[in-house]
């Protein structure tokens, strides 16, 4: 008990994020997720997703259609760059991005061109609207250190309901390292920025927690991978029956 009270980065913390309580006026949005996309575009945020698509599809045919279902999809870069990705693969991928936030679909429509192989859709990920196993692949990005355990667990289910083949979820590693990083790649930008962003760090989970979390929701075949950047991704493929 007494090193978790000296250690801030032993267990998370629950306070709430400016951005978790309060949708700013859309300018200050369209600040956030244009320095969250240049953050995942430059510090490997994009990569390690696409890493563990690198590793799926050595199963894959050449040309096969692939449907991903992005939950909080953000500004949507992750979503656009899997798609081009895929497209450069030979492999007709194409994204379904998410998201409870209309000013967030609104900026991902501005900073983008149309393209037939990702669609922008409101959807709550606590209650989405498809069936059972509609999607081949189900991911996320900086959407649970945003999420109390439980919703995790909830969360995680919920996507192993959707997903016919895998899950790859992309988030932060909470630890000092990563809360200096943040703080210091954040002082130069907007002053939310620069207090949700370290915040996000203390509630962000380790590697052996996202794993516990993992096997609550009965789905132990996610493993965990460390990545560029402070970044962790828990992903995996459905194990063939």
């Amino acid at each position: 008990m007494r090193e978790s009270l000296s250690d801030p980065f032993a267990r998370r913390t629950n306070q709430p994020e400016i951005l978790d309580d309060h949708e700013p006026e859309q300018a200050v949005v369209d600040r956030v997720y244009a320095f969250l996309a240049m953050v995942n575009r430059r510090l490997g945020g994009a990569a390690a997703t696409i890493a563990r698509f690198e590793a799926f599809s050595r199963k894959w045919r050449s040309g096969e259609r692939i449907e991903v279902l992005d939950v909080a999809t953000g500004a949507a870069d992750i979503p656009r760059a899997l798609v081009a990705w895929g497209r450069g693969k030979g492999f007709d991928l194409r994204v379904t991005a998410t998201d409870v936030s209309t000013s967030a679909l609104d900026y991902a429509r501005r900073t983008g061109p149309p393209d037939a192989r990702l669609r922008l859709v409101r959807a709550d990920a606590m209650c989405p609207p498809w069936r059972d196993r509609a999607f081949d692949y189900v991911t996320s990005a900086l959407f649970f250190h945003h999420l109390t355990d439980s919703r995790i667990v909830e969360v995680l289910r919920t996507s192993a309901r959707l997903a016919r083949r895998g899950i790859v979820v992309n988030d932060l590693v909470r630890s000092r390292r990563a809360w200096w990083l943040t703080w210091l790649i954040t002082w130069p930008f907007h002053p939310i920025l620069h207090h949700d962003g370290p915040l996000s760090i203390r509630r962000a989970l380790t590697p052996g927690e996202i794993v516990a979390l993992a096997r609550q929701a009965d789905v132990p075949w996610l493993t965990v991978e460390r990545h560029f950047g402070e970044r962790m991704t828990l992903a995996g493929e459905r194990p063939e029956v």
